[in-house]
């Protein structure tokens, strides 16, 4: 099924004079919402709202306000693309997508998917927005052949910006990258290849000095002196030296299932995508909440 079949002319507006984003999402409920009683309007507005709250969604440009709606039983694409580009938390939005939906329905997150697939193409974006007419968008994604997928996969949901390590940096480097990037792990690569984990607890416990992880009381430890031994030797350790190999990993095409029940028999909160010995992404816990459970 492809991504076009679900758009409509009269739900696509171009040149869109709207100067931020909860005025482009009124004006796009609005014309989602005609047919249906004023007091849905309103519920629809109201549920889009609370859900951007929760953290807006946008992909290289462009944002998808979305809302699963009590008492509906339709799939709605309500587009924008306005005059100029509106700012949302601090990323520049060019297109709006907004879509509507039965709390059950199986293609929600399909669209979603579908519609982050047509962000990540840089030539396609840029020939829908050159379009004038919204006959000539629905002409151009159909053109691009995006199809809204059967089932979801790790590929639809895994982060792929993720922290990455060499394995012959240093141990300094490494926590440096791990608190730039506010993360608790990082994939390490050598050569381009995907070799295996580090994690900050990971870290912890192979640099803490070994009387202090046998203590069974740890109250009475008033010195900083075990957690100052873990930075001791940052800048001559290597990555490589502290680093463990992945007892699980995922390809991309991995079900979404099979990746949440091994994260859980693993107790692990993430996973390393691989593909072709290379690392591709990382699925976690909460991007399985974010993107799935609260989609």
């Amino acid at each position: 099924m492809k991504l076009s079949s679900f758009l409509h002319p009269n739900l696509i507006r171009i040149n869109h004079d709207a100067g931020f984003s909860e005025s482009v999402i009124r004006d796009l409920s609005r014309e989602a919402c005609k047919g249906f009683p004023p007091e849905f309007e309103e519920k629809v507005v109201t549920a889009v709202l609370e859900r951007e709250k929760q953290g807006p969604t946008i992909e290289r440009g462009v944002s998808i306000p979305h809302a699963r709606i009590s008492d509906f039983s339709d799939l709605i694409i309500s587009v924008s693309i306005p005059k100029k580009p509106v700012i949302v938390e601090g990323k520049t939005v060019k297109i709006f997508f907004l879509i509507l939906t039965a709390n059950a329905s199986p293609l929600y997150l399909n669209v979603l998917s579908a519609i982050a697939q047509l962000s990540m193409n840089d030539a396609l974006m840029s020939s829908i927005l050159s379009c004038r007419k919204p006959e000539d968008m629905i002409k151009t994604i159909k053109d691009a052949n995006i199809n809204v997928k059967e089932e979801l996969t790790v590929k639809d949901i895994m982060d792929k910006d993720f922290p990455s390590v060499s394995f012959d940096m240093t141990l300094k480097e490494a926590i440096d990258i791990l608190n730039e990037k506010k993360s608790l792990f990082a994939l390490v690569s050598d050569k381009g290849k995907f070799s295996g984990e580090i994690t900050l607890s990971g870290i912890v416990e192979k640099k803490m000095p070994k009387y202090a992880l046998d203590l069974v009381n740890l109250s009475f430890l008033k010195t900083f002196q075990p957690v100052e031994d873990i930075l001791k030797d940052e800048a001559s350790i290597k990555v490589g030296d502290i680093m463990v190999p992945a007892k699980v990993v995922l390809e991309p095409g991995s079900s979404i299932v099979e990746a949440v029940l091994r994260m859980v028999k693993e107790k692990k909160p993430f996973i390393s995508v691989v593909e072709e010995g290379k690392a591709v992404g990382v699925i976690t816990l909460r991007g399985f909440i974010k993107r799935v459970l609260r989609a």
